[in-house]
């Protein structure tokens, strides 16, 4: 026959239990805290992660049929960034410009020695012999200049020839003349869309700087192009 208990039971008191309800705790703030740490780290080299740091910074994201322009003193964002994320981000932002549009897959970002090179071949934005911008490039042309009158730096039209461009037909003596007519024509763009005149200056430099040989077609249509240099 079992033994009755007595009345009322007593239970020895367990001076461990208040680890559970304490681990539970300790369990939900590491949780929460390393949720923390991942949405606010940035890593410095990843382009997503600098694409985030940017969306404030720098002006012009393409955001399908609509894009909102956010203006941020220049000097303001050198301190959040370095040089090179600063560039990064605006090479980012110029292909996010030209998605869409003649240009895309067209125009070269390079950065070499902090200085960043947007490179447009010369026959996607002039016809042959002339330094005319082709008008379905113009308005891709304003949104850059949108982008580059709200970021620092100066900014640097470079026009280029190959070696012994065809002439025939222009107005211009030689490829001198024609590079730097071909430059002025794009720096007047960004001019007009805001860009101070003292950031701004203008090359020709003809055929003296080729980025490619002038022994096959391909090489020579490298070697015609405007160049936008954003550099200091």
């Amino acid at each position: 026959m079992a033994k009755k208990k007595k009345w009322p039971v007593e239970y020895l008191p367990n001076t461990e239990a208040w680890m559970t309800t304490f681990a539970d705790l300790v369990s939900l703030m590491l949780t929460f805290f390393i949720l923390l740490i991942s949405m606010s780290t940035m890593d410095k080299t990843g382009l997503s992660d600098i694409e985030t740091s940017f969306r404030k910074a720098v002006s012009v994201m393409n955001a399908g049929s609509k894009t909102e322009i956010q203006i941020m003193p220049p000097f303001e964002m050198q301190k959040l960034v370095s040089t090179r994320e600063l560039m990064l981000a605006m090479r980012q932002n110029s292909n996010a410009i030209f998605q869409h549009s003649v240009l895309e897959h067209k125009v070269k970002g390079v950065i070499i020695h902090d200085r960043l090179y947007l490179r447009i071949p010369d026959s996607i934005l002039f016809d042959k012999g002339s330094a005319k911008l082709k008008p379905e490039n113009i308005k891709t042309l304003q949104r850059l200049g949108q982008m580059l009158a709200l970021t620092p730096g100066k900014i640097r039209v470079q026009g280029h020839t190959n070696a012994n461009p065809d002439m025939s037909g222009s107005k211009y003596a030689d490829p001198w003349s024609l590079s730097l007519a071909r430059a002025a024509s794009v720096l007047h763009i960004l001019e007009d869309q805001g860009v101070s005149p003292a950031r701004l200056s203008l090359t020709g430099y003809g055929p003296s700087r080729p980025v490619s040989t002038e022994a096959t077609p391909f090489g020579r249509s490298k070697n015609r192009r405007v160049e936008i240099m954003v550099y200091k």
